[in-house]
Formats: structure tokens, C-alpha cells, sequence
């Protein structure tokens, strides 16, 4: 046998070698990174099922921290602004992204269903604290650190372990499984509220602990990792049966690619407006019902009705994606996201246009989550793709952060007549945000083709 070794091509020269292949019958581009056959099925639906309870345990949590909103600043310390309580909040997706990066080096040394186990008993232990809390600096450390940690940890574990499975299905598995943060949105609100007006608020986060731990023992159990996370070697001089392995270290070189930096820009981007829209919400529909005196929809229901809407955003989507393309659906049902608040929230002085924003955004902002994590390993590959997307959720998190931070500054303590005019400035800053990060979509889709049936 040669001494030499094998050389690897890039992903940018496989990508480039796929942009030039076609079929013989159709004049269509796929673009695709791996080629080789995924299980697409089989087992691979268990750990979608487990992988959709990952979601409804950390996202579906995040997605509903707007009822938390109006509690803490309405009854629990109605003398703080919505910046400080919104501190608590954007602390959860910020930890979230931003524990991608160690999570991907826990993956290197453990098996993934540790890692989701050690995540789930932070998320438990966290709210198990928040029980315990009586101001605010304790629920930055609680709600926003400890849980946010631990979902941070349990939620790239998982779904790095779900994308194993699926290659030519993977944006319908990815829809389904995104679909959980959806549903989680929708019952963690009305539960949460109905729980805190008969019990109350400590004892509403002892109750959720002790719901999350079945859903930790289903997740421990079904995200069973196909792919080893340990890099494969070829001796010298040997067999191709006899090989060695080493860990394989955090690749930061990955950034090198400014394809993947103006991917990591799009999402980060996109991420100031996402989280705004459902941290205040809620509060807003609360503050026009009391303007109006009355309301077409009970104003503790917006955030369910939106994550429901949200649900048919991710999964919809999805199935389009697998057949015309992730990034060809992502970003039209993106420039939706974008002009909905400047429309329909930006005007919105009756409960029938605030209805129909609820609708509207939450169903095209759903696709954020399904679509925008599965272009990495299909531009990229599943090589490498724990530290591409370990750093895509981290780089990302600084929008989830800053996002809901910014806009807590628009919105007034008063809860009269005049407090919704603040909210005008949020509509605002989601609907330009998102169509930024939209543009910077289309200018990465126009690297890889500019024909509008290539299917990326």
C-alpha cells in the first residue's frame, strides 16, 4: 500500500463539483454536501420523538417566558422596567447558543445521552430554584443562568444526534422535531398561568420540575447518537480494516470560511427580532385591552395562539423544504416575518390587527428554527458540523441577547392609556432586523446560484 495519504477535498470544492453536475433529464442543481445514504427512517423516528421533547423542554420553555414577563412586571415587582425583567429572559437563548461551544467538547469525551442527562438535571434543578427565589437577582441566576445552561447543553446534544438520521428527510424531521418548541409554547403558557391562580408562583416551578423529569428520561433513553464524534485515521501501511481514532478537537478553523461567516451573520441578525416579538406580546395585548376596554381574544392567550401558529411554520415549511429547498423556503417565509410587524403590529390600534399579527408572524417566524440549523451540515457537511454548529447557536445567541434587552428600553412602566406607544419602536426594530438578516440570506443564496430552480 502507498504511503500516502488520502487527500480530503474541501467542502467548498465538493460544493463546487455539485454546482456543476446535472441531471440528464432536467436542467435542476442539488445542492448537497454528503452523499452518502442516512437511515432517512426506522429507529430514526424514536429519536425525532425524543429530540421533539428536547424542544418543548428548552425552547418551548423560552418561547413562553412572555407570561413570566407580564408576571414579574405587572405583580411580582411592578416597580422595575421591562428592561431589567427582560435580562431574565434573554439570558435563556443566550445560554442556550452559547453552550454549544462546550457542549461540543463534552460530546467529544461522553456519549451524547450523558450529556442530555446532565443537561435535563440542570434544567430540573434550576426551576427547582426558582421556587426558592424572592427578587430579581436570584432569578438571573435561576430562571435565566441555571436553566438556560442546562438547556443549552441538552439542546445541541440532541440535535446534533437528530441530524445523524436524516439526510433527504431532514427538513421534515427537523420540523417536527422544531414543532415541540411550538406545542411548548402553546401549553407551558396556559399552564403556567392557570397553576400560578391556583397555587402560586413557587409552587408553579416545583410542578414544572417535576414534569420535566419523565420528558428527561424519554430524551436520556431515544437520542441515541448513530455517528461517532471520534475522527477515523488511516494507518500507514496497513489494511483498511486496521485503523486508529483520536478525539477530534473543537474546530475553530471552520470560520475561515466566509460562507459560513455570512450564514452565522443572517441567523444573528435575524435573532435580535425573534425573541422581542415573544417576550412582549403578551404584555402588549394586556396594555391595548386595558386602552380599549375590551378584547377579541383573552390577552393570556396571544402567546399560545402565536406558538400554535408557529407550529404550522415549522412544519409546513419543512415539507417544502425537502422538495424545493431549505434556504429557497427560508427566505421568502423570512421577508414575511419582516414586513408583518411593520403592517400589521406597527398600525395596530384594534384587537383584530393585533389577531391577525399573531397569525401571521408566528406562522412565518417558525421556520427560524426548522430551517435555519439544517443549511449547516447541507452546505457544509456533517464533518465538522458539531463545530460549525456549535458555533453558528453561539454567534447567533448575541442577537437573542441583545434583542429583547434593547427593546425592553421602548416599552413604558405606566399601564394607562399611553402605555402601549413604546411597542411601536419594537415593531419596528423586529420587522427591520428580520429583513436585514433576510438580505444577507439572499446575498449567500446568490454565491451559490443565481438561477431560481437550483435547489438549495
Amino acid at each position: 500500500m502507498s504511503d500516502s495519504t488520502v487527500e480530503q477535498s474541501s467542502p467548498d470544492d465538493n460544493i463546487c463539483k455539485l454546482n456543476h453536475l446535472k441531471k440528464e433529464e432536467t436542467t435542476k442543481q442539488v445542492i448537497e454536501f454528503d452523499q452518502e445514504e442516512f437511515p432517512e427512517g426506522g429507529f430514526g423516528w424514536l429519536v425525532v420523538i425524543a429530540g421533539w421533547c428536547m424542544m418543548a423542554t428548552t425552547f418551548g420553555m423560552v418561547n413562553s417566558f412572555g407570561v413570566y414577563q407580564t408576571y414579574y412586571q405587572t405583580t411580582l415587582n411592578p416597580d422595575q422596567n421591562a428592561f431589567k425583567i427582560s435580562v431574565i429572559g434573554a439570558l435563556q437563548p443566550f445560554c442556550i447558543y452559547l453552550f454549544a461551544i462546550p457542549t461540543v467538547t463534552l460530546l467529544h469525551h461522553l456519549d451524547a445521552r450523558v450529556t442530555i442527562a446532565i443537561g435535563a438535571f440542570i434544567q430540573i434543578f434550576g426551576l427547582m430554584m426558582m421556587s426558592l427565589t424572592t427578587n430579581i437577582w436570584q432569578l438571573f441566576l435561576t430562571q435565566g443562568l441555571l436553566f438556560g445552561i442546562g438547556s443549552g447543553i441538552v439542546y445541541l446534544s440532541g440535535l446534533t444526534v437528530v441530524m445523524q438520521w436524516f439526510k433527504r428527510r431532514r427538513a421534515l424531521a427537523m420540523g417536527i422535531v422544531s414543532s415541540g418548541s411550538s406545542l411548548g409554547g402553546v401549553y407551558w403558557p396556559i399552564a403556567v398561568k392557570k397553576l400560578i391562580s391556583k397555587v402560586d408562583i413557587n409552587w408553579t416551578n416545583r410542578i414544572l420540575g417535576f414534569i420535566y423529569i419523565p420528558l428527561g428520561v424519554i430524551m436520556v433513553v431515544f437520542l441515541k447518537p448513530r455517528l461517532s464524534l471520534k475522527v477515523v485515521h488511516q494507518n500507514i501501511g496497513v489494511s483498511d480494516e486496521k485503523i486508529k481514532t483520536q478525539w477530534l478537537p473543537f474546530q475553530f478553523n471552520v470560520l475561515r470560511n466566509w460562507k459560513f461567516l455570512l450564514l452565522i451573520s443572517s441567523f444573528t441578525v435575524t435573532n435580535f427580532s425573534l425573541f422581542p416579538g415573544l417576550f412582549y406580546i403578551d404584555l402588549y395585548g394586556q396594555r391595548l385591552a386595558q386602552k380599549l376596554g375590551k378584547s377579541l381574544v383573552d390577552p393570556d392567550y396571544l402567546i399560545s395562539i402565536l406558538n400554535a401558529m408557529s407550529l404550522l411554520g415549522r412544519v409546513i415549511p419543512g415539507i417544502l423544504a425537502d422538495m424545493f429547498g431549505r434556504m429557497n423556503v427560508l427566505i421568502p417565509f423570512l421577508i414575511l416575518a419582516g414586513v408583518t410587524p411593520l403592517v400589521l403590529w406597527l398600525p395596530s390600534n384594534s384587537n383584530q390587527l393585533l389577531l391577525s399579527f399573531v397569525i401571521i408572524w408566528g406562522f412565518a417566524s417558525g421556520v427560524m428554527v426548522s430551517l435555519f440549523p439544517t443549511l449547516v451540515p447541507q452546505l457544509f457537511g456533517v464533518k465538522d458540523s458539531q463545530s460549525r454548529l456549535g458555533l453558528f447557536l453561539a454567534i447567533g445567541g448575541i442577537g437573542a441577547l441583545f434583542g429583547p434587552i434593547i427593546c425592553g428600553t421602548f416599552i413604558p412602566l405606566a399601564v394607562d392609556a399611553q402605555g402601549i406607544d413604546g411597542f411601536n419602536k419594537v415593531a419596528i426594530f423586529v420587522g427591520v432586523m428580520m429583513l436585514g438578516g433576510t438580505i444577507l440570506l439572499i446575498l449567500l443564496r446568490l454565491v451559490y446560484s443565481k438561477k431560481l430552480n437550483t435547489i438549495i
